[in-house]
């Protein structure tokens, strides 16, 4: 089989065949046209399956959902969600082509996700505020906690009452005054990282190239991000990842001007609790250990497994995003699908 990926119409025609063999070389991977009518096309899904494991099992469960703007002949957008590796380093989990932006598109970009995702798995999810993607995750993922970025609230907040000195720091200041807040504050630079992935994926004089083209190259980014950050993980030589114990070094020198008192057990118990009143010469609050773990001897107790050297290591050394064959050797699925320009 042969054809040339600088051609529209024959990229359309040949998507289901490439996907077929997308699917063949890169095991559990995720794949999805959506047709109109007389067979065109209007949008499509995929999702690498080892890198949708790495994330379901060795990730911070928390997604940024955001779209960018492609503007070719017949692709206008692309959807994607971006997630964070130990090492606080983004990669993209999944992504979808459409021929228009809207609630219709979305949402069939997110009921795909959802069927990636384990039965059951929890995930949080981070968006723009003026994103339409607000109400269709809100749908489709009914149980999931969405929170907007703190850079698109505080567009917002300019918008609505100007730029005011003494209203932004009000603003700063309210978002770290409120563990939900600091939640957003920590990956709101998720936002401006997956920005710079689509920008590196997607640069402006390739956004009008063939469907076929574009996922290649998206493919191959990607492939390049495994090899990369497996010559990374073979160079770690402690129990957490780089960014792990810098954040770790950043929080020892903050205990040091912190004051505990260990709080007496109400209840006789033969295991000790690890309950204490810790005060910062501003404010008083008590600390509860042993919801994290009973038996606390070192620090790094208290970090979670994502941001292990050892997971590290398992996502990017065991499998990576594997090359297609030549078009010549590719297989032709029965029955094949047929795909036509989008109107």
């Amino acid at each position: 089989m042969s054809f040339s990926y600088n051609v529209h119409e024959e990229s359309f025609n040949n998507l289901p065949v490439y996907l077929y063999n997308l699917r063949r070389t890169n095991p559990h991977t995720h794949t999805h046209i959506k047709m109109g009518l007389m067979d065109r096309f209007q949008s499509c899904f995929l999702a690498i399956g080892w890198v949708v494991y790495a994330f379901v099992n060795c990730f911070l469960p928390v997604l940024y959902i955001g779209s960018v703007c492609l503007r070719g002949d017949y692709l206008k957008t692309m959807f994607v969600a971006v997630a964070k590796d130990g090492n606080n380093l983004t990669i993209h989990i999944a992504f979808g082509m459409a021929v228009e932006y809207n609630v219709v598109s979305y949402t069939c970009f997110l009921m795909r996700l959802k069927e990636c995702l384990e039965e059951g798995k929890e995930v949080a999810f981070i968006s723009n505020m003026y994103d339409v993607v607000g109400s269709c995750v809100d749908n489709v993922f009914t149980d999931s906690y969405h929170g907007y970025t703190c850079t698109s609230v505080h567009k917002y907040l300019h918008t609505r009452v100007g730029s005011e000195k003494s209203m932004e720091t009000l603003f700063w200041i309210t978002l770290k005054s409120y563990t939900m807040s600091n939640f957003e504050q920590k990956f709101s630079r998720l936002r401006i990282d997956a920005r710079e992935v689509l920008t590196n994926i997607v640069p402006l004089n390739h956004r009008n190239v063939p469907i076929i083209a574009l996922i290649e190259g998206i493919r191959e980014y990607m492939q390049n991000t495994f090899v990369e950050r497996s010559i990374m993980a073979r160079s770690l030589s402690g129990v957490l990842t780089p960014y792990a114990q810098m954040m770790v070094f950043r929080r020892m020198q903050k205990f040091v001007r912190l004051q505990a008192t260990q709080i007496p057990q109400q209840i006789s118990s033969p295991m000790p609790t690890y309950v204490y009143e810790v005060f910062d010469f501003k404010t008083t609050c008590v600390v509860d250990l042993n919801a994290r773990d009973s038996n606390m001897h070192e620090i790094v107790n208290l970090v979670q497994v994502y941001y292990h050297a050892d997971v590290f290591r398992l996502v990017y050394q065991i499998q990576t995003v594997h090359p297609l064959p030549p078009p010549s050797e590719w297989e032709i699925p029965d029955p094949l699908m047929a795909v036509l320009l989008p109107m």
